[in-house]
Order: C-alpha cells, then sequence, then structure tokens
C-alpha cells in the first residue's frame, strides 16, 4: 500500500510539472448584424496576442439614433470615447471616457457641476418633481411587481 502511495505520489508531481504554454495569439473579428426593432449593430476588435485590444461597436436604432464606441484596452487601463447623436446625451467626459454628442441633452450638462472634477449634482429636475428618462428600480424576485417576468 506504501508503493502505491509513493507512485501516486511521484505521478501527481511529475504531472504537476508538465505544464504546456503557448505564446500569445493575435486576433481579429467583426460583424454587423440587423436587430429585432428594425435597427442595425456591429462589433470590430483585434487584440496583439500581449494584453493589448482595440476596438469599436455601433448601435443604430429604428429611428436613426446612432452610438460608435471606439476603446483601447492596454497596459494604461480601459479608455473609449463614445460618439452619438441619441437625445439625452451630453457633451461630458467621465471615468476615462470621451463623449461626443450631437443629440439634444435635454438640459443634462447644467446637471453636472464640476463635470471637468468628476463630480455630480444629481439629475435636472423639471417642473412637478418627476425625473424625465427612465428609472430602473431593483426589487426582489419574489415581489409581487416582478410576476411575469421570473
Amino acid at each position: 500500500m506504501k508503493v502505491f502511495i509513493v507512485l501516486a505520489v511521484l505521478v501527481a508531481a511529475a504531472v504537476a510539472q508538465y505544464e504546456e504554454s503557448y505564446a500569445p495569439i493575435p486576433y481579429s473579428f467583426n460583424y454587423n448584424s440587423d436587430t429585432e426593432d428594425g435597427g442595425n449593430s456591429g462589433h470590430q476588435e483585434s487584440g496583439d496576442g500581449n494584453g493589448r485590444v482595440q476596438g469599436s461597436y455601433t448601435v443604430t436604432d429604428l429611428e436613426g439614433h446612432t452610438r460608435v464606441v471606439d476603446y483601447v484596452a492596454d497596459e494604461n487601463g480601459f479608455r473609449a470615447t463614445v460618439r452619438t447623436n441619441e437625445p439625452g446625451t451630453a457633451n461630458l467626459n467621465p471615468a476615462d471616457v470621451t463623449v461626443e454628442s450631437t443629440g439634444d441633452d435635454n438640459g443634462i450638462a447644467a446637471a453636472y457641476s464640476g463635470a471637468a472634477a468628476g463630480a455630480y449634482s444629481g439629475a435636472p429636475q423639471p417642473a412637478g418633481g418627476q425625473q424625465p428618462g427612465v428609472r430602473y428600480v431593483l426589487v426582489p424576485a419574489d415581489d409581487p411587481r416582478t410576476r411575469g417576468y421570473y
């Protein structure tokens, strides 16, 4: 029995030392696709195999609103530039992301105080106290408001 245990340990040690290593492999891909709502989307990306990646993706909806995101991820981190004509967007640059908007900002830019310093004062408050745009609320899966979603 001791011989079997010693043999098993030796085999395990030999297997642990045998590790295949592969050279980094550069890659590239792209696609374009029509979406279910009548718009389209596309994505292209390439990587050098050493952790540096660059690419872009595009989304266009049925109404002609387009978002193009160009990005780079490398030893300096992730950086993106967003170009859009979507309503409700503004030319702001939060979190190492550059947003270049030609859409109507609906007063969003005014809601950012000290945007260059990264301070956000909250969303604009129109008359009546209702906030514009989409509001997401997280609720537990067993909440009655989730009926039909789970």
